[in-house]
């Protein structure tokens, strides 16, 4: 079965542990191997997703990706959240539009309408959708990306060579372990006591009611790192295959053309449980501070570290 449900049985109880999961996987991986007479570490430089996604994540050389997550291409209920996939309040069954035909302008305004959605959201087809090769689909990964090594910033993510996205592109979604806030927090309160620095936790919810957690299952979209004003992406919330607006998908889209092996970046403080800038242990100086290019070159100015 795919990677998503075999974690989705897991957290629903299912008697299947996440060892059990990732011997699984990791029998699927020596299949993959063989086939292509690869090494373990020449596949995963070549697809960390593992052939998940229909693009391949490359992995650049210089880079050290630890297999210490579950590659997921879509996000996995937890066993505390249920995602309503018809509304039935007051006796009034809301349920999923469709229309014939190409999507429109028109009829994705049609369909926001329908589904009543907040003005800063988006709408999108769902699987009622006639047509089979929609431009609207939000699943999965849209262009080539690879993980490489940043200087002093850990791992980060940017277009593959080759790869070029235009402004406005989507390019995919925040996915991961979708919790409760209460969760979350209980989660990042427990990195925090190991010692771990940085949070993969994003506000699902504008209420902030739901968290998506990458820490343990993630997709590529995880290594986007944090930028206080350069940033080149943004994400939005938009809803598709259901109509429950706790759990809208999380989707990156380009703030303004991006050319080859350019990284991608993003504000996280609108997306952080706290609103706080998110803070690293910077290589260079050794100092808790944000990480992006803009707020280190202060640091380093305020404390006279020569890099």
């Amino acid at each position: 079965p795919p990677t998503e449900i075999l974690l989705l049985l897991r957290n629903r109880g299912v008697d299947r542990g996440l060892e059990d999961v990732r011997l699984a996987l990791e029998k699927r991986h020596r299949m993959i191997q063989v086939m292509n007479g690869m090494t373990e570490s020449e596949l995963i430089h070549s697809d960390a997703s593992m052939g998940v996604e229909s693009v391949p994540v490359r992995v650049s050389e210089s880079a050290s990706l630890k297999t210490s997550f579950f590659y997921v291409s879509r996000s996995i209920e937890s066993r505390e959240t249920a995602i309503r996939w018809f509304d039935c309040r007051s006796g009034k069954k809301k349920c999923l539009s469709s229309f014939q035909g190409n999507c429109t302008k028109e009829k994705l305004k049609k369909l926001h309408r329908d589904q009543s959605l907040p003005p800063s959201w988006r709408a999108y087809c769902n699987y009622l959708c006639s047509s089979k090769a929609c431009s609207c689909h939000i699943e999965g990964l849209r262009f080539g990306l690879e993980i490489f090594e940043t200087n002093g910033r850990g791992l980060g993510l940017r277009t593959a060579k080759g790869v070029s996205i235009k402004k406005g592109d989507i390019i995919c979604n925040y996915e991961g372990e979708i919790v409760s806030a209460l969760e979350a927090k209980r989660r990042d309160e427990e990195h925090a006591k190991a010692g771990e620095m940085g949070s993969y936790t994003i506000n699902l919810d504008e209420k902030g009611d739901v968290s998506i957690d990458a820490t343990l299952m993630r997709s590529a979209s995880a290594f986007i790192n944090h930028s206080c004003a350069e940033s080149n992406t943004y994400l939005f919330r938009a809803l598709g295959h259901h109509l429950d607006e706790k759990f809208p998908f999380l989707v990156f889209r380009a703030k303004q053309d991006i050319g080859e092996l350019q990284e991608l970046t993003f504000n996280y403080v609108k997306g952080m449980p706290d609103g706080q800038k998110p803070r690293g242990l910077c290589s260079k100086c050794n100092r808790e501070h944000c990480l992006c290019r803009q707020c280190t070159e202060i640091e380093h100015k305020k404390h006279g570290v020569m890099v």
